[in-house]
């Protein structure tokens, strides 16, 4: 009879020890689905980071969403930072993998929100201060006419030479010292600036300086 009631309470023990370890499984496994992407984020597995999304596709989606939640209302700025970085390259490869691009988007939204990305946002490029030290440059012989600059920093500058009794008044006043200087001027403010400046006259390039 003892041994009976031994064996019995053996049974049970292994029986919530079996259905403790099933829960603590199941458990571990949901908790650490951004864990592990985290830990191919950190680790520059690409393999790693696509097969998690890849099989784990329903799951993600709540994932990002949570992940997200923590990073802009719980996290400290560096944590955000790392939390929304790693979220904004989950959504990616979900992007790719199953072209949905819905949780790109949503996690996009939130990091123009919190004003960072994947990187730091590139500074406004001060167009007034290049015109004012051209212009000054210049000492009065010419007025900057426009400056161009798309995403990739090339440049187009044009600077309109005044009309001036005597010739040839490009070649004086537009000295190869000169054309340096704007040239410097210009890659102060943005450092890897492409194009050129061009000195116009009547509808005529006078000269021109290559910014490389």
């Amino acid at each position: 009879m003892k041994f009976k009631k031994g064996l019995i309470i053996l049974v049970l023990l292994f029986s919530v020890l079996v259905v403790f370890m099933a829960y603590s499984v199941t458990f571990a496994e949901e908790k650490r689905l951004g864990e592990r992407f985290m830990d191919a984020f950190d680790a520059k597995d690409s393999a790693e980071m696509r097969s998690i999304i890849k099989k784990n596709r329903d799951e993600i989606s709540n994932e990002i969403k949570i992940m997200v939640e923590y990073a802009v209302t719980e996290a400290e700025p560096e944590e955000m930072k790392y939390m929304l970085t790693a979220t904004k390259a989950m959504a990616t490869i979900y992007k790719e993998e199953f072209e949905d691009d819905r949780l790109l988007k949503f996690v996009m939204a939130n990091i123009d929100k919190a004003k960072i990305g994947g990187e730091e946002k590139a500074p406004s490029i001060p167009t007034d201060k290049i015109k004012a030290e051209l212009a000054d440059l210049g000492k009065g012989d010419w007025k900057v006419m426009s400056i161009k600059i798309d995403e990739n920093n090339n440049v187009k500058i044009e600077i309109n030479l005044k009309e001036k009794e005597g010739a040839p008044f490009a070649e004086k006043s537009i000295t190869f010292a000169v054309a340096q200087k704007a040239k410097e001027i210009v890659l102060k403010y943005i450092p890897n600036a492409k194009g050129k400046i061009e000195w116009i006259r009547g509808g005529m390039g006078m000269k021109a300086v290559l910014i490389e």
